[in-house]
């Protein structure tokens, strides 16, 4: 091999040292990218040329030259972030978004919302996934868009009582003799309610317009071990069939439901009944419909178990819990992202819905998707089909909501690395300049 070639070798050998110095710079810039996904550089030698010599033949290299620029997909660390749409995945898969041509795959789930509500990234492309449909989250994979808007109340047909009534009652009349509109003439109040009644609770049930209406309950013990009980409103909040008002002001009381709650001698609900005055005087809320009510203490009228408990015993009556199952109109207030992509809206009425759920891709061949420049990887033969479906379902990682994925970029390994790239440049400039200095005595010699 000549002079010539041996310097041939060693600017092979700066091209490599040059290549890889370009890399650990990339990595470097991108200490703090958003989903960047550090590379590392391979290198292979060149073709060697065969020699002969007296004990036989053999081989020298021509140098080398790169052979890959590798992305490595190991997991970055996490960071906190204070907007409830970024995501940050733990585990395999990448986030899927879209410009209206072409899908583009990222693990930067820096997200936000665009003008008409869709999820988008930095860069304005739009998050692919689940859109709510309002009945929960549709199976069509499109652009992801939350709705933002409230969301209706919901009528109360339950109302759900645990509870102890007191054994030391004596048994009384006062309530069952009370007057109450819907089932009588309306003299009673309220108040009255209140006084001759041995226990009472209230609480809010919403029509179906998602308007709340206080409603209390009243028991009195009747009997040995029964009590009978009446669910009372407003009169002037209560509506007849023509329209108008039961009572013009407030304070009068309106019969929604009434019954008798039996107790066998260990104090334990063994039989219920329930009478709606519905049944016999038409009735509603302003512009709403008529609540059908069923009042659970333990047991329904068929003699059927329900949710709620009541109990006769010793000691001073007593309510454990109270729950109605509606709810007023809610406007959207807050949103989560569960550990499945589900994006969770939480709403002013107390309620939570699943508005959205991000769709994750894997591919068989990660290695084989190509840099598009803004943290985005284009989809190539090589990477293979995406498969897109939900966070933490076929081999795909979980979701992280309020977090980002920092740069997989080891500063230290990153450091180390340079050091040696210069070294390796330097070494092989001494090749060349070596070579160049034996060429000059060569010429010396003519």
């Amino acid at each position: 091999m000549s002079l010539f070639s041996t310097m041939n070798t060693g600017s092979a050998g700066l091209g490599v040292s040059t290549t890889w110095m370009s890399v650990i710079g990339d990595n470097i810039a991108n200490l703090n990218t958003t989903g960047y996904k550090g590379g590392r550089a391979s290198f292979a030698d060149f073709m060697p040329q065969h020699v002969f010599g007296t004990a036989g033949g053999g081989q020298i290299g021509g140098g080398a030259a790169t052979s890959q620029v590798a992305t490595l997909f190991g997991q970055g660390s996490l960071e906190s972030s204070g907007n409830a749409l970024d995501m940050a995945i733990v585990g395999k898969g990448f986030f899927v978004v879209n410009d209206g041509d072409q899908s583009y795959y990222t693990r930067a789930g820096n997200f936000g919302f665009d003008d008409e509500g869709y999820v988008t990234n930095a860069n304005g492309l739009r998050v692919q996934g689940y859109s709510g449909n309002g009945d929960g989250v549709s199976a069509a994979l499109g652009d992801l868009k939350i709705p933002t808007k409230g969301i209706p109340g919901t009528a109360t047909d339950t109302v759900t009582i645990e509870a102890n009534l007191s054994g030391d009652e004596e048994i009384g009349t006062e309530l069952a003799a009370l007057d109450f509109y819907g089932t009588g003439a309306g003299a009673s109040s309220l108040v009255d309610a209140g006084e001759a009644a041995d226990f009472t609770t209230s609480t809010t049930i919403y029509d179906s317009l998602g308007v709340g209406h206080d409603v209390t309950i009243l028991f009195e013990r009747s009997g040995a071990n029964e009590w009978s009980w009446r669910a009372v409103s407003d009169a002037s909040e209560v509506y007849d069939s023509t329209g108008a008002p039961f009572a013009t002001e407030t304070g009068s009381a309106f019969e929604l439901s009434s019954g008798t709650v039996t107790f066998d001698s260990n104090g334990a609900v063994s039989a219920v009944t329930q009478t709606d005055t519905s049944a016999t005087t038409g009735w509603n809320y302003l512009g709403s419909t008529t609540p059908q009510l069923t009042f659970d203490f333990g047991m329904d009228a068929a003699g059927a178990e329900t949710e709620g408990s009541l109990t006769m015993g010793g000691g001073a009556s007593a309510l454990v819990a109270l729950d109605q199952n509606g709810s007023m109109t809610g406007e959207l207030s807050s949103l989560s992202v569960s550990e499945d992509g589900t994006v969770v809206g939480s709403y002013t009425n107390g309620e939570q819905v699943d508005v959205g759920r991000v769709g994750i891709a894997t591919f068989g061949g990660d290695a084989g998707l190509e840099r598009v420049g803004n943290a985005l990887f284009r989809a190539t033969p090589d990477a293979g089909d995406p498969a897109i479906g939900a966070a933490g379902t076929g081999g795909r990682g979980s979701i992280t909501g309020n977090a980002l994925e920092k740069s997989n970029v080891d500063l230290e390994s990153e450091f180390v690395s340079m050091i040696t790239a210069q070294r390796s440049y330097q070494a092989n400039s001494k090749v060349i300049s070596t070579a160049n200095d034996t060429l000059q005595t060569l010429l010396q010699l003519i």
